[in-house]
């Protein structure tokens, strides 16, 4: 019950107990006076009419006395007249039988008024002509009481509704804080802290709301400590000291990240070499240096800002790398224009010339082949002077040249239905499949598979990513059709958050799961939702609203934490080698950092790209019981 009905229920009843105790009292008191005032009125009344026979000329006279009677009994206000001789015989009576109307019986039954009666001896000189007996009719006062006791309850059931309004009201602006209160610990629990503004007056709420805000700001003040812990993190374990960028133990992990079979990169890795960094040191001095690497490491920041896609990093003194998700051509472009921004920059660029090898990044292959390949490129290009590019190409795939080879590649590709889906188990300690993220891939003209890195970027340059997404969309609705046992996982790309008609086509997707008996678990990358915060809010409330699962993939200790408060995600997936990396002995307080903040917020923590026994073993002993990738369990095409 809540309180305004338990205080209502409290009123009502003080205040009916308030109504019958005053109305009883009042009647009673009136009954009392009233029949003393009817019994003097009787009285008078009856004498007054002796007086009237006993000067009647004639003893008699008997017209007489009959016009009196009438005259009195005619009033109404009697219910009889009656004179009595000496010998107890009624010489004359006049009566009337007592009916009221408009008073209910129960109302006559529960207010009984005394008989008033008056009693006169009429005189005639000094014979006794006999006794005057009146009796008054309480018709008129029943009727009274009765309009007073309707009247009381009529203004009692007035004064009551307006009672009970005013009452709502006041209540309603006294328990306000306690209902925002209510609202501030759901946001707790749904890891949203939210402080009141508004301190009520009352004193009590007043402390309330005070000691709630004061909470939240400890709660908030954890959280940001936790998050400033993992930042630091990031910096200590994985941030150049001179440069800001990135250093070679996180490019690595980048790179493994990408050669992931579930990963969808594809591009190139360069690396550019300053050479002959240390005649400058040794004939110009470290400061001179310095500088120049600053000056290289401030142009890739500048790429890094532009091209949100675009990883960079320190590997060694004189060498840096880049990531990029983009064909051979375009990054050799790139390089040159970094080549002619840096000579705009250095003034030894003479001297202190650049390198740069060019290698293809292929999903599935081993770090070490491109990391070889890599060696080989940069040999080549130091052997072609300065400011020379080698490319090293290892994929064997068959895939077209130019765009419009492309376009008509991939739109021939959709009609011939070549594309297909694989699937990866994402399991728990105890090796039951938690649920199973599906990859699209497709096959070519020579039936070699090839993934969603190798095609997806240049479909999105052209406009077919939504056509694609449209694909998936089919293909996962017929795979729930025959495996209803294990979740679906799909990552969602870009487009679903940037064009109306794939949040569409999206849309209908998740009615479609809603009808049927399968669930799905939809997953965007961390970077999506940095860009599209907003979009990835109503998308993650759509989905928990249809009953399926919303996660974030990709998680990025560099970008804020913030953003997972907003939309609350159901699990994030973080790279297992990171989170290895984390908890070397000197680092374990980031993983405690990011235990606190996911365990808070109620977040699961999947590690991705498990490769080995002692990763997995690793990860077991620190309480990770949710992992995925290659050693656990390849992804496999669906029949």
């Amino acid at each position: 019950m809540t309180l305004f009905r338990q205080v209502a229920l409290l009123v009502s009843f003080v205040y009916l107990l308030i109504v019958i105790t005053t109305t009883i009292s009042d009647f009673k008191r009136s009954g009392d006076f009233v029949d003393g005032q009817l019994q003097t009125t009787a009285q008078d009344m009856a004498t007054t009419l002796g007086i009237a026979i006993s000067n009647s000329s004639s003893v008699s006279d008997m017209a007489a006395y009959e016009t009196l009677f009438n005259a009195v009994f005619d009033s109404g206000y009697y219910t009889s007249i009656k004179l009595i001789s000496p010998d107890g015989e009624i010489i004359l009576k006049k009566s009337q039988e007592l009916k009221m109307q408009g008073v209910p019986d129960w109302f006559l039954s529960l207010v009984s008024l005394n008989p008033a009666t008056g009693v006169s001896e009429v005189m005639q000189g000094w014979v006794s002509l006999g006794t005057l007996e009146l009796t008054l009719h309480p018709g008129y006062i029943y009727t009274n009481f009765y309009q007073k006791l309707k009247s009381t309850f009529i203004w009692f059931g007035v004064w009551f509704l307006v009672g009970m309004i005013v009452l709502w009201m006041l209540l309603h602006k006294l328990l306000k804080p306690l209902n925002e209160v209510k609202q501030q610990a759901d946001a707790i629990h749904s890891n949203r802290f939210v402080k009141q503004s508004t301190i009520p007056r009352t004193r009590e709420l007043k402390s309330v709301v005070i000691a709630m805000n004061r909470m939240i700001e400890k709660v908030n003040a954890i959280f940001d400590d936790q998050q400033e812990t993992l930042t630091n993190y990031q910096k200590l374990l994985y941030e150049d000291a001179l440069t800001g960028l990135s250093n070679r133990k996180y490019f690595f992990t980048q790179l493994a990240q990408a050669q992931l079979e579930e990963s969808s990169f594809h591009g190139s890795m360069v690396v550019i070499k300053i050479n002959n960094l240390d005649y400058v040191r040794d004939n110009s001095g470290y400061e001179k240096a310095d500088e120049i690497i600053e000056a290289m490491a401030k142009i890739l920041k500048e790429d890094a800002a532009n091209y949100a896609n675009e990883q960079c990093a320190r590997l060694t003194d004189d060498e840096f790398s880049i990531l990029i998700p983009s064909d051979e051509q375009t990054v050799v472009n790139h390089v040159n224009d970094i080549f002619v921004r840096y000579k705009l920059a250095v003034d030894m660029s003479d001297e202190v010339f650049l390198i740069a090898g060019v290698t293809s990044v292929a999903v599935g292959s081993d770090i070490g082949e491109t990391l070889a390949n890599s060696d080989f490129a940069l040999q080549q290009a130091a052997v072609g002077g300065s400011y020379s590019i080698s490319e090293k190409i290892s994929s064997d795939i068959d895939l077209p040249q130019g765009k419009m080879q492309w376009r008509a590649w991939l739109e021939e590709c959709i009609l011939a239905e070549r594309f297909f889906l694989v699937g990866q188990n994402v399991v728990d300690n105890k090796n039951e499949a938690i649920h199973q993220e599906v990859f699209v891939r497709l096959k070519n003209d020579s039936n070699q598979v090839v993934s969603a890195g190798l095609f997806m970027p240049m479909a999105n340059a052209l406009g077919i990513g939504e056509n694609i997404d449209r694909v998936v969309f089919n293909l996962v609705k017929q795979l729930s059709e025959n495996n209803t046992d294990i979740p679906i996982a799909l990552n969602l790309t870009e487009s679903v958050f940037s064009h109306a008609d794939a949040l569409i086509e999206f849309n209908q997707l998740l009615t479609y799961f809603q009808q049927s008996n399968s669930k799905v678990c939809i997953e965007a990358s961390h970077a999506i939702l940095e860009k599209y915060s907003n979009m990835c809010v109503e998308v993650s409330e759509t989905i928990k609203k249809s009953g399926n699962v919303f996660g974030i993939d990709n998680l990025n200790l560099s970008l804020s934490l913030q953003s997972l408060q907003k939309v609350r995600p159901d699990y994030v997936k973080m790279s297992a080698k990171t989170l290895y990396d984390m908890t070397q002995s000197e680092m374990s307080p980031a993983f405690q950092a990011l235990h606190t903040v996911t365990r808070t917020m109620d977040i699961e923590l999947i590690a991705v790209g498990v490769d080995s026994q002692e990763v997995f073993d690793h990860l077991k002993a620190l309480g990770v019981t949710t992992m995925q990738g290659n050693f656990l369990s390849k992804p496999k095409e669906f029949v």
